[in-house]
């Protein structure tokens, strides 16, 4: 009898222990899956912007770098990134500071630019009926003097035949130079923008504030064109349209001086060219960013455009003529319509 006790007591003493066993198991269970809940709800907790935008305007986005664009829901066609091997066929598209008259080799931003696109890994086809400046990939659509609505016409006869897939835009100084449709420039900025998006329906357009000007009696009517400018990018919020800040008056880093400008007033220095190719590149590296860049349309048209003209000078001795290679153009005067 005295054993069947002792027995049974030492089988509730285990029965206990278990018990206590799988209660504190449990309870270790309960409280890792409290903080794994805990440590994901903070990670995936979007973090709260405390840094004060009460200076910026609410129905416009600008980043740190200068880039504007109109709040919206666009979504693209098509979900290429530059990242991912998207071709940009460019069009740059204006007068003589697109050209890169006044700089070493013609260039202008154009070369510092594409550079700086191909060291990320982007291949590039630059697009248009002129060819000018010394480099292998140097089309373009750009003619000297020529305004705002000068520049619509003369895109209205090449952009359905080449279908960019990206727009440079950087004209309305003629504007001033001229003292022509100056508070008109913006309107006449916004028609051109949405021909072009009508265009090439795949294309994102990114156009520029004017640059600073040290031209008597003309900086009070560039800060008027550049206001228009501001203003109409909000009336894009559903089209892959940006606004690249190239003006110092804003505050923004890296933005040509007047010291940057050379002794007409109006051209920039090759330092200060250099700094609107990087403001390009910060731009369309935000048009990826947004997925705003979509694959070009296969018409044709090589892909890099450097190994395209690499190409045609082992059939050729000589490049095809240029236009007006090495006549600067005189900023106050029409430009002409020849193309090369």
């Amino acid at each position: 009898m005295a054993n069947d006790e002792k027995r049974l007591w030492s089988s509730r003493l285990s029965f206990m222990r278990t018990k206590r066993v799988i209660f504190g198991l449990t309870l270790l269970v309960i409280i890792s899956a409290v903080l794994i809940a805990l440590g994901a709800t903070h990670i995936l907790r979007p973090k709260t912007d405390t840094s004060d935008d009460s200076q910026q305007p609410s129905d416009v986005n600008t980043t740190a770098d200068g880039i504007m664009t109109a709040p919206g829901d666009w979504k693209p066609n098509n979900s290429s990134r530059i990242a991912e091997g998207t071709p940009l066929r460019i069009m740059s598209l204006g007068a003589s500071l697109v050209r890169g008259e006044f700089s070493t080799g013609d260039v202008g931003f154009r070369k510092t630019m594409r550079d700086e696109l191909v060291d990320l890994g982007v291949v590039v086809n630059m697009v248009g009926s002129q060819r000018f400046g010394d480099m292998l990939d140097n089309d373009l659509e750009a003619y000297g003097g020529n305004r705002v609505s000068q520049i619509h016409d003369h895109a209205t006869h090449i952009v359905p035949q080449l279908q960019p897939n990206l727009f440079l835009i950087q004209v309305g100084t003629n504007n001033v130079l001229q003292n022509r449709d100056v508070d008109k420039a913006g309107a006449h900025m916004e028609d051109f923008i949405n021909y072009l998006i009508r265009a090439s329906p795949r294309s994102t357009v990114i156009f520029s504030t004017c640059l600073t000007n040290t031209v008597p009696n003309c900086e009070p009517m560039i800060l008027d064109v550049n206001r228009q400018y501001r203003d109409l990018i909000k009336k894009f919020a559903s089209k892959p349209v940006l606004l690249a800040e190239m003006h110092p008056s804003e505050g923004f880093p890296g933005r040509p001086q007047s010291i940057d400008i050379g002794p007409d007033g109006t051209h920039p220095t090759d330092y200060g060219y250099g700094l609107m190719g990087r403001i390009f590149t910060k731009s369309i590296q935000e048009a990826d960013r947004k997925g705003y860049l979509q694959w070009p349309v296969e018409n044709g048209l090589e892909k890099d455009g450097d190994e395209g003209r690499a190409e045609e000078t082992t059939t050729s001795s000589e490049l095809p003529p240029t236009t007006s290679t090495t006549t600067k153009t005189n900023p106050t005067q029409a430009a002409t319509t020849t193309k090369g």
